[in-house]
């Protein structure tokens, strides 16, 4: 089976303990993880990630399925079980212009009709926006599969519904960073403008990106509040890239009061914190 690329589990960890969480996995076109929280405990139990196109030649599909099938905690009955589907084909529409005949005219305008996947729409909560988007039909069967009572979200929704709405300062960007993409979402003036996933290969790219963004959207880069999480450090190259142009940046982190396992404690609090605060708004 494949090796988690983090593997953020307690070793003195009881099965119960474990059964009695809350399980939520995070599947991509490169990556799944999944997080376990102890609603009762109020605690983070763990957390493992996979990267699905770490070995060559083994399709995304594949290498899925073997971690669902080989993953000791993934065979374990858990209480509630949600997946967070964090493909990029995503349109979000006006609550007042939606009705799901537009899914599909929708999606192949944006992102065309190459791909036949699987067409999904939901409302945001605490937003008058829907989310319209597209996911592989062998992924969803898949999961459907090992947990027939699963819950499907996109990472949009579930990003959107965790946010609160007021902010201060004209422009504010929340940019999660993995190891090649950023998912950015922009306010100006408390209002969503945009939520979108771009990849990138070297940290110019997100700079570029980033400050494209202001140009399109009328705002002062200097002026601009990066809310940052994800895998970034102060010390990263990326990092400093940024800061050449955004003045003003902050590290975003676990919202609430719920409590990590010590096992957590090796990692900076915003590596994760995404995924975290995913748990505690489904």
């Amino acid at each position: 089976m494949l090796k988690a690329t983090f593997d953020i589990i307690p070793e003195t960890a009881r099965q119960e303990e474990m059964q009695n969480s809350l399980l939520l996995m995070e599947v991509g076109e490169k990556v799944f993880s999944y997080v376990l929280y102890n609603k009762q405990q109020q605690r983070f139990m763990g957390l493992r990630q996979y990267n699905l196109d770490f070995m060559p030649g083994k399709p995304v599909m594949e290498a899925l399925q073997e971690i669902l099938a080989g993953d000791e905690l993934l065979q374990l009955a858990y209480r509630e079980a949600f997946v967070i589907y964090h493909y990029t084909d995503s349109n979000l529409l006006p609550e007042k212009l939606f009705h799901i005949e537009l899914n599909k005219p929708v999606t192949e305008l944006i992102f065309g009709n190459a791909h036949k996947g699987l067409l999904l729409s939901e409302k945001i909560p605490g937003w008058n926006v829907y989310n319209i988007y597209r996911i592989p039909r062998e992924a969803h069967t898949l999961l459907q599969q090992k947990f027939a009572a699963g819950k499907y979200w996109h990472y949009y929704t579930i990003m959107l519904s965790g946010i609160d709405k007021e902010f201060s300062g004209e422009g504010v960007f929340k940019v999660i960073v993995a190891s090649d993409r950023i998912v950015v979402a922009v306010f100006k003036n408390n209002a969503l403008q945009l939520i979108q996933t771009y990849g990138y290969d070297t940290p110019d790219d997100v700079s570029y990106h980033l400050l494209a963004l202001c140009n399109r959207f009328g705002l002062d880069n200097e002026q601009v509040t990066l809310r940052i999480s994800g895998l970034l450090d102060e010390q990263s190259i990326l990092y400093q890239e940024l800061f050449k142009y955004f003045l003003k940046m902050e590290w975003e982190e676990m919202t609430g009061t719920s409590r990590l396992h010590e096992v957590f404690r090796a990692y900076p609090a915003h590596y994760f914190s995404p995924l975290l605060n995913m748990a505690l708004c489904v």
